[in-house]
């Protein structure tokens, strides 16, 4: 049961520096659920930093957008693009992405799921503040739609693997990295990877 598995640690708290209160900044979503219910993909992308991508992503096709992100310039960068452009089908939600997830989203609304670089926490001792674990992939496949997909993409070879071994014993069968990056757009932390000749491993699941 859900309830017994471990959620994991709340990782945003890094953001924040010492003696800076911490605020969360939520969207009101008042159309949210009206929003869901067109013939768009909804695409749920959490922790999407400076918000690049995603507005990269959005101008090759205007789908709607969930967007969860605990670094509050990458909040407001993306809420500048979207007022500027008045764009009505984009939701920019600042905080812990498990929180949000299971308060905002219905079950069963979501087509696409992308989580492209999460922190490795590549320490031990860090490995509970990782975003995917088994508590997330319940939380996660529950809101996505059957025939849906989380696309999962890093350049550190061990969170790479110790993902990818959690996919296959979630879902129950093997899988490989994936050599199409679909429509992933290539990021500013991306480039940094390659510069130092980091390999980028994608990984996509359905449901």
């Amino acid at each position: 049961m859900m309830s017994e598995l471990k959620k994991p640690k709340f990782y945003s708290n890094h953001r924040h520096r010492q003696g800076k209160k911490k605020e969360e900044h939520l969207e009101s979503g008042n159309n949210l659920r009206e929003i869901l219910q067109n013939k768009k993909l909804n695409i749920l992308d959490i922790g999407f930093g400076t918000g690049t991508s995603t507005k990269q992503l959005y101008r090759n096709k205007k789908d709607n957008y969930i967007c969860v992100e605990s670094y509050l310039q990458g909040i407001n960068n993306l809420k500048k693009y979207r007022d500027k452009n008045k764009i009505d089908n984009m939701f920019v939600y600042h905080g812990d992405a498990v929180e949000i997830i299971s308060e905002v989203l219905p079950d069963n609304s979501i087509d696409e799921i992308l989580i492209y670089f999460p922190d490795p926490w590549p320490k031990s001792k860090h490995h509970k503040r990782r975003l995917i674990n088994v508590y997330t992939l319940n939380l996660l496949f529950k809101k996505l739609k059957k025939g849906g997909l989380l696309h999962f993409a890093t350049d550190h070879i061990i969170y790479a693997y110790n993902t990818k071994n959690l996919f296959e014993e979630f879902i129950g069968k093997k899988i490989l990295f994936n050599s199409n990056r679909r429509n992933r757009p290539i990021t500013n932390y991306e480039k940094r990877g390659l510069r130092r000749n980091n390999f980028v491993f994608d990984l996509i699941v359905k449901k």
